[in-house]
Formats: C-alpha cells, sequence, structure tokens
C-alpha cells in the first residue's frame, strides 16, 4: 500500500467518525475490535463535536510498518474539534486482501 492509499483510509475513517456514521465504520472495519457503539461512546466522551483536521495535518500521518506482517501497517492520528486537535486519537491497522485495503480499528483513546 501506498503513503497515499494509507492517508486515503485515514481521511475516510476520520470522515466517518466527524459525521457520526458508525455503522458504516463497523461494517468497514469488519467489527474487529470495536463495534459502532463502542466507537460512538469514545467519540462522546471527547466531549465535543469532531471535525475534519486542517489538510496539513495528513502530511504527518504516524505510520508504522508491522514487523513480520509484510504489507500491514499501523496509523495513529489525532482527532479534532472546533478549538483545534483534542487528546483523544485514533489507532488503525491496515493491510490489504485481494488488493484492497482491510482496516481494523483497534482503538479511539485519550493520549
Amino acid at each position: 500500500m501506498s503513503p497515499n492509499d494509507l492517508t486515503l483510509v485515514a481521511k475516510h475513517v476520520m470522515k466517518l467518525l466527524v459525521e457520526r456514521r458508525f455503522e458504516e465504520l463497523e461494517e468497514a472495519t469488519n467489527g474487529t475490535r470495536l463495534s459502532a457503539d463502542d466507537m460512538e461512546g469514545a467519540v462522546d466522551d471527547v466531549g465535543s463535536a469532531l471535525v475534519m483536521p486542517p489538510e496539513n495535518v495528513w502530511r504527518d500521518l504516524d505510520v508504522i510498518a508491522i514487523r513480520n506482517w509484510p504489507g500491514a501497517f499501523n496509523l495513529r492520528f489525532d482527532l479534532w474539534t472546533r478549538t483545534g486537535r483534542s487528546d483523544w486519537s485514533v489507532e488503525l491497522t491496515v493491510h490489504s486482501k485481494a488488493g484492497k485495503p482491510v482496516i481494523e480499528l483497534d482503538d479511539i483513546h485519550p493520549l
């Protein structure tokens, strides 16, 4: 997966969280680690409505290749509210299967 592909996945996940489309995100991640209810609870715990971050944030996406799993990556990015970067982040595992990205939403948690 290219860096651009990983950025697109992260933006898509962020957009679904911002728009509170938790069921759709659960479907996209096969509910691997978090259910729609878990996601909604975590986003509610942020305490303020989420917004898409400034475009420049995506250039500094935290991506780590997973050792002993070729083509798999751990992504981490911060959640944003109207007042700026929050103290909450999202962690994903992303890999490919049959040429399509597989997204696992590992956690939504405070920093």
